[in-house]
């Protein structure tokens, strides 16, 4: 955070107008997205919300949840009015969907091919019934905007699963006969002579577990970058970073922090660093993770 403060004092020297130093959150262990703002899907299958957000008023996102009553199709609309400054070429606001286990299944921001763009959309198809999260949220700390967000849900049937039992299951070799009465010699005794073992007096020499070596240092892509109380929250694509494990740490070019990474599932894995979100994104999008 130490670079803000001559940012603010060369701003003020010339008249311009100050940059918030805040998060954009009024409170920064609050957690927005555990208090969304319920979308009801009206009879015709439709949603609409509009509002505004004000990085300086400490209005930087919003959150709404979405609860779909069946498997269907969910169709965004986001219809955004940027700030009165023209020259603000950098704006973009913020677009996300996650899914009930709170994964990302849509994203838009300035990382996307959509960047800067005033009208978003997305078609989300074959959605199980369950309840989505939509995450607006500015990226710039002299940023405003305001919106309208529209949707659209149709119910479509759930795919029937259908089992082929037991047609994929192998057929076994006949087994032998078992017959019903002994086979075994008449007047047939087992041998009760004990087996002696001749032993050359040595003790065996105990197995040394060999260790597997350390991984060696991955480079992975960072796909999203988000304020969380605490500091900056990362998402780690792990498709980009094979070996990816809880655990390890991770390290981002020109932040001095270093951080362990967590949450790793199918497709991704979480590290939060103390540093700013800009500080975050200067180090060029990746991030370098260690045993």
């Amino acid at each position: 955070m130490r670079w803000i403060v001559p940012t603010l004092l060369f701003v003020l020297a010339c008249g311009g107008p100050e940059v918030p130093a805040h998060s954009g959150y009024k409170n920064e262990k609050s957690k927005p997205w555990m208090k969304a703002k319920a979308l009801k899907i009206d009879e015709k299958g439709e949603i609409k919300s509009d509002g505004e957000l004000a990085y300086a008023e400490y209005k930087r996102a919003r959150w709404y949840s979405i609860e779909t009553p069946s498997n269907g199709e969910l169709s965004l609309r986001l219809e955004i009015t940027p700030p009165g400054d023209a020259t603000n070429e950098d704006f973009d606001l913020g677009f996300e969907v996650l899914s009930p286990a709170f994964r990302p299944i849509h994203k838009s921001d300035l990382e996307d091919e959509d960047a800067h763009e005033v009208t978003k959309t997305t078609k989300l198809v074959e959605l199980p019934a369950g309840k989505y999260l939509v995450h607006l949220y500015l990226q710039g700390r002299m940023d405003s905007a305001e919106y309208t967000l529209r949707g659209t849900f149709k119910a479509t049937a759930a795919a029937e699963v259908k089992s082929d039992f037991p047609a994929q299951v192998a057929f076994l070799d006949p087994l032998p006969m078992v017959p019903l009465n002994d086979d075994a010699p008449k007047g047939w005794k087992p041998d009760k002579k004990p087996v002696v073992v001749k032993t050359t007096g040595r003790k065996p020499t105990p197995a040394v577990e060999k260790k597997p070596p350390p991984s060696a240092a991955v480079t992975a892509r960072i796909m999203s970058v988000n304020v969380v109380p605490g500091g900056t929250q990362i998402l780690i694509g792990r498709g980009t970073a094979s070996g990816a494990s809880d655990g390890m740490r991770a390290k981002i070019a020109g932040v001095g922090d270093v951080a362990k990474i967590g949450n790793c599932k199918e497709t991704s894995c979480t590290a939060v660093f103390k540093a700013t979100p800009d500080q975050v994104k200067a180090g060029g999008g990746t991030v370098t993770l260690v045993p």
